[in-house]
């Protein structure tokens, strides 16, 4: 219901702009009449006056029953409006009376997706998903296609539908939410079919644990976890896992318990450079300064894409009063992850010790304000959050409050 209402939002603008040119202005006997009418229907369109426009339409269509475009006209504010079964029948009147009206037959595609008629809508929706230019009226096809395509028992063609809406509009809301709801049916579905055809095998342990890990309840992830290894002990990325989980804990003993299952995950995959990298961060917060830096090296060798193994290896630089090593190693990082607000405030330290106290400033102007944007991020996504939850709410029938979950 959400993204039907966003897309809801778009689509009455995008009608309101096909709708006010889509009339040829001195159809029928009563071109005058009908002109004052289509006048009439811009304005109130620009006024988003739908109930006016509404009126104008039926207006034009009582002195001209067979103007095509007005019944197009006013199937797509009906569309836009809500009102898909009435859009339906003045869509299909447009297209009895001209066969090649393109706007009629996109707007019946969706019409009729709207209504969950997918047999009807999909070979209309598809050929004009493929065929239309990037844009509001391309993006309301493919919705209206992935929403048909999505319950379908063969998930080839959502998927791709999903695919090729991300690579056309990688930021748009509505296409991220629809994509999020596809794929966590298809995770649902899958995970439910493994667990009914191999209940006893690793896969299951692993995939309970995830569930586990994602619900914060670390014992029992670390159970789960430790059966998976018992069916196979060479999974990767399982002792991994369980020593973050030891560190999550924080219970007494927990840096060496958590070090033996990095330990184990270097074993099972020696190129694991988040183990390496987990190593170091416990030397480090030991102040085993020189055990922790060849981890650090060989986390940024195995991976040296991981800003922190960088950041880290500069720290201890620092610490070992290596400091124009330190700054080299950190103005590296920040020209590669300018972003990385950890390696900005290393900088700043280099700078003080190197006594260059603009710089210093500078850097420590540009950590406040990256740890500032983290914050809003942070409080603007738990608005965001907070207020679709609210809204969510408050559009509940009282039925739909009191039905079982």
């Amino acid at each position: 219901m959400r993204s039907r209402c966003a897309r809801r939002g778009t689509l009455l603008s995008l009608a309101m702009l096909l709708t006010a040119s889509c009339i040829v202005y001195g159809q029928g006997n009563s071109a005058d009449m009908v002109q004052q009418h289509i006048k009439k229907a811009e304005q109130a369109l620009r006024a988003s006056d739908l109930k006016v426009a509404e009126r104008e339409y039926n207006e034009i269509l009582a002195i001209d029953p067979q103007n095509s475009q007005a019944w197009t006209g006013l199937g797509i504010l009906l569309y836009g409006s809500g009102r898909s079964d009435q859009a339906i029948e003045s869509l299909q009147r447009a297209i009895s009376i001209d066969a090649s009206d393109k706007r009629a037959e996109i707007f019946l595609g969706l019409s009729e997706a709207e209504l969950r008629q997918c047999g009807q809508a999909k070979p209309i929706l598809t050929r004009y998903f493929e065929s239309e230019t990037p844009g509001k009226l391309q993006r309301l096809i493919g919705l209206a296609l992935l929403g048909c395509a999505a319950g379908a028992a063969d998930p080839m063609p959502a998927l791709q539908t999903a695919a090729r809406l991300k690579q056309l509009y990688p930021d748009d809301v509505d296409v991220l939410y629809e994509s999020a709801e596809l794929y966590t049916r298809l995770w649902n579905e899958s995970a439910g079919e493994l667990m009914v055809k191999h209940p006893d095998s690793y896969r299951v342990h692993q995939l309970a644990g995830e569930v586990y890990e994602a619900k914060d309840e670390y014992d029992q992830a670390i159970r789960e976890y430790s059966l998976a290894l018992e069916n196979n002990p060479k999974l990767p990325q399982m002792h991994y896992r369980i020593g973050q989980l030891y560190l999550h804990q924080g219970s007494e003993e927990v840096d060496e318990k958590a070090m033996e299952e990095f330990r184990q995950e270097k074993k099972v995959n020696p190129q694991s450079a988040v183990s390496d990298l987990a190593m170091a961060d416990i030397e480090m917060h030991r102040h085993k300064l020189d055990q922790a830096k060849p981890l650090y090296e060989e986390a940024a060798r195995l991976d040296p894409s991981l800003v922190e193994a960088r950041v880290g290896l500069a720290k201890i630089l620092l610490e070992q009063h290596e400091t124009e090593a330190a700054e080299k190693e950190l103005l590296a990082v920040v020209a590669d992850h300018p972003e990385n607000a950890q390696a900005h405030y290393s900088l700043m330290r280099a700078y003080r010790e190197l006594k260059k106290m603009p710089e210093a400033a500078a850097e420590m102007a540009t950590f406040n304000r990256l740890q500032s944007e983290k914050a809003e991020k942070f409080q603007s996504k738990m608005n965001s959050l907070l207020n679709g939850k609210l809204a969510a709410d408050q559009t509940k029938t009282p039925a739909e409050e009191t039905s079982p979950k």
